[in-house]
């Protein structure tokens, strides 16, 4: 019996980890890291729960990874501490990554190079890996020939007819594979809603041309700093026009060293300036690289807008390209990073007004529905999207002849298994929770901690200190009150003496109970707060022994 149960990735568009396991055998696809929703407040990212492969701790083969963007390998400083000694396999950029990633937090690890000519035999699974095109170069599907049969896991990936770097996907392979018979294809499903095939990403070239040329001062731009292709064109365009560039912000900087160590960047190192030299050359011969465009809030981009970046200063004349959408959840902070870069009089270019300087690295309709007739799968299990993907994609599958069961919707924690009959069943696998990552402290952030962070920022506290006479077990003397975030203390001193004044009704009572006491009153001030101003601070009340 085969399983695939997805730890992450399954019904989200982040945070991907696929356990593959046959008896006492396991093999994981992907480990990537999540980004937090504006609720969570404080959280930095989210990580996947590991706890099944640490409390059933079988033969983890190794880890494979599929491309180099963070929510398939960012999460690997995080999980393989708690998995041990793990082999890593990856395409030649990915493991390049992957290095830089593990070195940031000194994390020593197997990482071996893997190329699409290769058979890697881990345990009782056999692994082909398939080149295609996305967003990041040198990116892989995975043919995993299982005991139950052959399993081929497509992730993200779109299919570019005309990439940049020339490479195409390997059709030729995808289709023997589909000859010698699929049992089930996982497929990346975001871009599923939108008909016809995706945009190559050769077409924005012209595009970024047609914007230099508008380019009075700087032309700026930014994008996702994994997105080579993306930066290679804007590079090359920017050099035609006799432009020096700089690149700024450590992911921009570092992703474009290793790419180019590893020959997948062309750098025209003639061109090329310190970002600490921007500044020493007319404005309309420089052209700037720089990370942040989600608006992340110390990424470069967004420090330059506020006038904190200590090498850049934008101003009138100077031209930003936002080539990317913002990530869901990250739109606010990219309108206001917008906004800002307006008010220092830069041209500022993003999605809303023009549509064609950003092409999805996903497949459409059209290539998803290429890769099923080239595959011709017994089974489907969309994978890397919201719910919503999930079930257009069954749609999509029902409209090219497949029955409903042929279409699997999983949750991340259930296990789908096949046996070698080829009949297949979904079970409840584990029960998973959010792991947030806060700062270098991992899991102690839970729903309690978010729900008083929320409470925080929302109503502010309450803080009451009560004196307290350890040896007659009575509180004494006048209570403190101090409010943060709740109200103003100087021009709210009836509400305070009516604060204190519910406090010392609790005075005549002896204390048997201090935690018991705390709680009276933290629920006493509570209700007296509701009542006065429709508000819910948080309450903490503290006993100052003397």
């Amino acid at each position: 019996m085969v399983k695939i149960i997805p730890l992450g990735g399954s019904d989200r568009v982040t945070k991907n980890l696929f356990v593959y396991e046959y008896q006492d055998e396991q093999l994981i696809v992907d480990c990537g890291i999540g980004f937090p929703e504006q609720e969570m407040l404080g959280v930095d990212l989210l990580i996947p729960d590991v706890s099944y492969l640490v409390k059933n701790p079988k033969k983890i083969h190794g880890i494979v990874l599929t491309h180099g963007h963070d929510d398939h390998i960012a999460g690997l400083p995080y999980i393989l501490p708690q998995l041990g000694q793990v082999p890593i396999f990856a395409s030649k950029l990915t493991a390049g990554f992957v290095k830089d990633t593990l070195a940031d937090f000194k994390i020593a690890a197997q990482v071996e190079i893997i190329k699409e000519t290769d058979q890697l035999e881990l345990g009782s699974f056999k692994i082909e890996p398939i080149h295609v095109t996305h967003s990041v170069p040198d990116s892989f599907h995975l043919a995993i020939h299982t005991p139950a049969g052959l399993i081929y896991h497509g992730s993200d990936f779109k299919f570019d007819l005309t990439p940049v770097d020339g490479w195409s996907s390997n059709f030729q392979k995808i289709a023997q594979l589909g000859n010698q018979g699929v049992l089930c294809l996982l497929s990346d499903c975001l871009r599923v809603e939108r008909p016809g095939f995706s945009l190559s990403e050769s077409t924005l070239k012209d595009n970024f041309t047609r914007e230099i040329r508008k380019s009075k001062g700087r032309f700026i731009v930014t994008t996702i700093s994994s997105n080579l292709h993306r930066l290679q064109q804007a590079v090359d365009v920017a050099v035609s026009f006799g432009r020096k560039i700089a690149f700024v912000g450590r992911s921009m900087e570092k992703n474009i060293q290793t790419a180019s160590q590893l020959g997948f960047f062309r750098l025209p190192k003639k061109m090329i300036i310190n970002k600490k030299k921007i500044n020493d050359f007319p404005a309309h011969q420089v052209a700037v690289m720089i990370a942040g465009s989600q608006g992340q809030t110390n990424s470069s981009l967004v420090r330059a807008a506020n006038n904190q970046h200590p090498f850049i200063r934008f101003g009138s004349g100077d031209r930003v390209i936002f080539s990317s959408d913002p990530i869901p959840g990250n739109e606010q902070s990219v309108h206001r990073t917008i906004d800002q870069l307006l008010r220092l009089g830069t041209d500022v270019v993003y999605s809303e007004v023009t549509e064609d300087l950003h092409v999805s690295g996903h497949a459409s309709q059209g290539d998803l529905k290429l890769l099923i007739e080239l595959l011709k799968p017994q089974y489907l299990i969309p994978i890397g999207g919201s719910f919503r993907h999930l079930h257009f994609y069954r749609r999509l599958a029902q409209e090219m002849g497949y029955q409903k069961n042929q279409t699997f919707i999983l949750r991340d924690g259930e296990a789908i298994e096949f046996d070698q009959a080829g009949k297949t069943q979904i079970k409840k696998a584990v029960e998973l929770k959010d792991i947030f990552v806060d700062g270098s402290r991992i899991g102690d952030v839970g729903p309690v901690v978010l729900a008083d962070r929320q409470k925080l920022a929302q109503d502010g506290i309450v803080i009451i200190a009560v004196p307290f006479n350890q040896q007659n077990q009575q509180p004494v003397g006048e209570p403190e009150v101090i409010s943060r975030g709740f109200v103003f203390m100087k021009t709210s001193g009836r509400l305070i003496e009516e604060i204190k004044t519910q406090i010392k009704t609790h005075y005549a009572q002896k204390v048997l109970d201090m935690a018991k006491f705390r709680n009276q009153i933290e629920t006493d001030i509570y209700s007296l707060l509701l009542s006065e101003t429709g508000r819910k601070p948080l309450i903490l009340c503290v006993l100052v022994k003397v």
